[in-house]
């Protein structure tokens, strides 16, 4: 089944600090759970694997900065999206350049048993670097925190 609407980019409330867009829907009816549902979404237009998340005032998926950049909205900005339940796991691709950098300090497996969303989280703020330099900067402080763990 998939569902379309428009919804506002808003903040979520508590500790994480993340922009969101909230679903409109009851999980509970059309998904069968109050968990996490691995997605399929078009934010107007631009197609992205996601995952909706509960909360206290509902199901939203992150507005993070891949979608960001190709959609071109900021808070408070209405955006049209399409969503599909996905049958298939969000797997991690981890790039070959950081894979290399983590098997020569020892610490790949580290990485690896964390949990996914931390995995995807800590890729995506390397990826999303603009220069070298930040990349190589935040990639060092990804092992750095991975050594002291």
């Amino acid at each position: 089944m998939v569902y379309e609407f428009d919804s506002e980019i808003k903040m979520l409330e508590g500790k994480m600090k993340w922009k969101v867009v909230y679903f409109p829907y009851s999980v509970k009816e059309i998904f069968n759970t109050n968990g996490r549902v691995t997605i399929q979404i078009i934010v107007d237009g631009h197609e992205f694997d996601h995952t909706l998340l509960p909360s206290k005032n509902g199901h939203y998926f992150v507005y993070n900065e891949f979608i960001r950049r190709a959609v071109h909205k900021e808070l408070g900005d209405k955006v049209h999206v399409i969503l599909k339940q996905s049958e298939n796991n969000r797997n991690i691709v981890l790039p070959d350049y950081l894979t290399r950098n983590l098997e020569d300090h020892h610490i790949l497996n580290t990485f690896l048993n964390q949990p996914d969303y931390l995995k995807r989280e800590q890729i995506n703020y390397i990826e999303i670097a603009k220069k070298e330099e930040t990349k190589n900067n935040r990639i060092v402080a990804l092992m750095n925190k991975l050594k002291a763990k």
